[in-house]
């Protein structure tokens, strides 16, 4: 049976601190698993320090996943950047809804090339399968991660700000910053088009505003 198969890896992971790497990595795909338990149907799970893998139920669900690793990061002050291989292949054995680990199939195997051959690449995430709007779910998706890098980790307290308040006013009292300022930052930081660029991904993934 075909299953939608999520994969990620930390970039660089040899340049940071092992054991604070491994700690945030953790904490990190904790927050992930314990907001989307009804959209996984396998658990995000690390398979080496720096590794996950895990089955979401579907395409929408792949967004919801992967747009919260991205920006749960930055609630967590995790300063990593995450390479995703999405793949909608088989997998032979029974789904382990309690990890993501001992399965098997082509899917799994895709997978996992597919993580391997892209670390040379440019883009942070790539999509394999046979299915309609693959293109186009690859495109939006690397139109949001290329957005995020742009973005510098010392205005982490801003953007994690914006991702909890959406509003520049309660940013800046929550920050207590000049109200002008905060708005000035929102504006060079681009969340309008951050808005725009998540609300083509939920219409391409989930065909949804």
């Amino acid at each position: 049976m075909r299953e939608w198969i999520v994969m990620g890896d930390v970039i660089k992971s040899s340049d940071a601190d092992q054991v604070t790497l491994q700690k945030n990595f953790a904490e990190l795909i904790k927050m992930v698993n314990e907001s989307f338990r009804e959209e996984l149907a396998s658990p995000l799970t690390i398979t080496l320090g720096d590794e996950f893998q895990g089955i979401v139920k579907s395409p929408e669900d792949v967004a919801f996943v992967l747009v919260a690793l991205e920006e749960y990061r930055w609630q967590l002050d995790i300063p990593v950047l995450i390479r995703y291989s999405v793949t909608l292949g088989e997998i032979d054995t029974e789904i382990n809804p309690k990890i993501a680990y001992g399965m098997l199939g082509a899917g799994l195997a895709e997978a996992r090339e597919a993580l391997v051959d892209m670390k040379s690449a440019e883009d942070r995430l790539v999509i394999n399968g046979d299915f309609p709007r693959k293109r186009e779910m690859s495109l939006s998706l690397n139109l949001l991660l290329e957005l995020q890098e742009q973005w510098k980790w010392r205005d982490r307290d801003i953007i994690a700000g914006y991702f909890k308040f959406k509003d520049y006013k309660k940013v800046a009292k929550h920050l207590d910053k000049d109200v002008s300022l905060m708005w000035r930052r929102f504006k060079s930081l681009d969340f309008t088009s951050y808005q725009k660029r998540k609300k083509l991904v939920n219409l391409i993934y989930g065909n949804r505003d």
